[in-house]
């Protein structure tokens, strides 16, 4: 078995040393076929599901498809080749004036836009390779820092001088006119920015800005693919646009990327404020606009329906959404990792999940590895709000069960510098740690604030908190219970408003013993209230027991997401790692 095991190891590592993308040893992260689990597949063998990560000194990889890992050092193989990093030039950025009788401005004429109304959003109107263009411009600090190009001769071409992060269409106020106040439209293109613009214009001020790259491009079960997280930084670095507005108009397009755009917008926002642009038919706001007047489009822009809450409405309110689950089913959640813990669990957004466990029996660090997973696997991201923790010994933890090795000097061989700073750069791209070192008063209203900007800041999926009884009640209550059932319907609000899975650690009562051992609790063993069992949507306990770790499911609100029944792990002490109880975990060999 263990010539075996090597011969396979051997086998990945010549495969990664010989392949095109990987054998000039070059930094980064690579997708390329297994040579493990390849040639077992009947189709769909041109997949790529073998992670290969190169830094300074190390190559890890990972298998998605058949779990197989492992790790070797940088310098091995032949091909290495040093590449040095250099930073990017920014291109130096000419921008001629908007050539007012030029085709261009004809063009945009059309398209029923003002050049008055494009120039004071910033665009200039010209020529380019003999060709009219538009150039949408990004300003900072009164400098132009990125100019985004379009043809206007019917190609429809796209191109950039210098890429830009941030929305487009800084605002220019008309003290004359009235002013839309607390209200921020978002668009998904430039022209639909200049249409509503338009419509407002000699009218009302309006802030209208558009995003700068579009829709995402690659969507899974109709939300975007968490790959698709970094085209959403201008959020987080545009922040201040959307402080303290109470009503921000989601104007995308008229078409499933358009709507998935706005879902992942109003996520980040808070759906509270968020609207939806009804487009009576037609494709954007530009294109309502030519097709119709001004005013049309801004009866609609103002008449924006709120993203639906938890309202009062009949089912034909959702009609859509009701034939998609009769057609396509419920959303499968992700896996977490564990084939037996899948039986009972899948990790799907919206949904609060209560886990609890007696001191000691690993429930902390089963959520680390079932969050680690999801991503390693998924390219998920998570919040931490780990009271008993301080963040970087978590991140320690954390280290230790995706790199599979010790992260202190110890008997066991602890992990190199380059897996160390994998697992550091691993762990700041997909991680937040909510940090109360400070003093600071944990109430769940802070809680949950610092989680909004973690949704903000990178899309993040997972909150944990963890445990519940650090967190300081703000409010009267008579009784504690009230207090508990308060907090907990705040956090089950926050999980559908902004669309992310909540853990929620809590310490159960003092331990019952029969025959010598401790029973399994469950909810109703949880301190303080009832409410642990009722209001969560899952409920899951952590049981050591003779050997094993015992992971039991209490409480099954949906038959999509969850289901009653027990799971049995192992536990390695000495990574971090779980793993199937009736697997014997792959101690792969990390000295090469």
């Amino acid at each position: 078995m263990e010539g075996q095991a090597r011969a396979e190891k051997e086998s990945i590592r010549n495969h990664i040393n010989t392949n095109s993308k990987t054998n000039d040893y070059r930094h980064g992260q690579y997708k390329i076929t297994c040579p493990s689990c390849q040639k077992e597949r009947s189709k769909n063998r041109t997949d790529t599901p073998l992670s290969v990560n190169i830094n300074s000194e190390t190559i890890v990889y990972h298998c998605h498809h058949c779990g197989i890992s492992g790790a070797m050092p940088r310098t091995q193989g032949v091909n290495m080749k040093a590449v040095k990093v250099e930073p990017k030039k920014l291109k130096k950025i000419v921008v001629p004036p908007t050539d007012k009788k030029g085709k261009a401005s004809e063009w945009l004429k059309t398209r029923g836009i003002s050049v008055e109304v494009a120039e004071m959003l910033g665009c200039t109107l010209t020529e380019k390779n003999k060709k009219p263009v538009v150039g949408f411009m990004f300003e900072e600090d009164s400098k132009t820092i990125a100019v985004k190009w379009r043809t206007c001769n019917g190609e429809k071409l796209f191109w950039w001088d210098n890429n830009a992060t941030k929305l487009w269409g800084r605002q220019v106020h008309n003290d004359s006119l009235p002013t839309i106040e607390s209200t921020v439209v978002i668009t998904e293109g430039e022209l639909d920015a200049l249409a509503i613009k338009q419509s407002f214009h000699e009218k009302a001020n309006i802030d209208v800005y558009s995003v700068p790259n579009g829709a995402p491009n690659k969507i899974t079960e109709n939300k975007i693919d968490p790959s698709e997280d970094g085209r959403f930084k201008y959020i987080w670095e545009d922040r201040h646009i959307f402080e303290g507005v109470d009503k921000i108009i989601l104007a995308t397009d008229n078409d499933k990327n358009g709507e998935i755009l706005a879902s992942e917008l109003s996520r980040r926002l808070n759906k509270a404020r968020c609207y939806i642009v009804d487009y009576k038919g037609h494709k954007d706001a530009n294109e309502l606009l030519i097709n119709t007047d001004a005013e049309t489009v801004r009866n609609q822009v103002l008449n924006a329906e709120p993203v639906p809450l938890h309202g009062l409405n009949n089912i034909d309110f959702y009609a859509e959404e009701f034939q998609s689950l009769y057609d396509q089913g419920h959303p499968k959640g992700i896996t977490t990792g564990f084939d037996s813990v899948d039986k009972l669990f899948s990790l799907q957004t919206g949904y609060l999940t209560v886990v609890t466990g007696y001191p000691g029996d690993g429930k902390s660090i089963f959520l680390d590895n079932i969050i680690m997973n999801a991503c390693r696997n998924y390219g998920w991201k998570a919040t931490y709000c780990s009271f008993e923790k301080p963040p970087t010994l978590h991140a320690v933890q954390l280290a230790q069960i995706l790199v599979g090795k010790p992260f202190f000097e110890g008997i066991n061989n602890r992990m190199t510098q380059g897996e160390k700073d994998y697992a550091q750069k691993f762990i700041n791209e997909h991680i937040l740690f909510q940090d109360y070192q400070d003093g600071g008063m944990p109430t769940i209203e802070s809680i949950l604030e610092k989680n909004a900007q973690s949704v903000m800041r990178t899309g993040s999926r997972i909150l944990v908190i963890d445990p519940f009884n650090f967190i300081q009640s703000t409010g009267n209550y008579a009784l504690e219970t009230d207090m508990v059932s308060d907090l907990l319907t705040k956090i089950q609000l926050h999980c559908k408003a902004y669309d992310i899975h909540c853990f929620f650690v809590c310490h159960p009562t003092k331990p019952q013993v029969r025959d010598g051992k401790k029973n399994v609790v469950t909810g109703i063993d949880v301190a303080k209230s009832m409410s642990f069992f009722s209001k969560c949507d899952t409920g899951l306990t952590v049981y050591r027991g003779e050997g094993t770790v015992d992971i039991h499911c209490w409480k099954a609100r949906w038959q999509w997401q969850s289901s009653l029944g027990v799971a049995s792990l192992t536990f390695n002490p000495v990574n971090g790692r779980y793993a199937e109880a009736q697997q014997v975990e792959d101690d792969y060999d990390w000295d090469f």
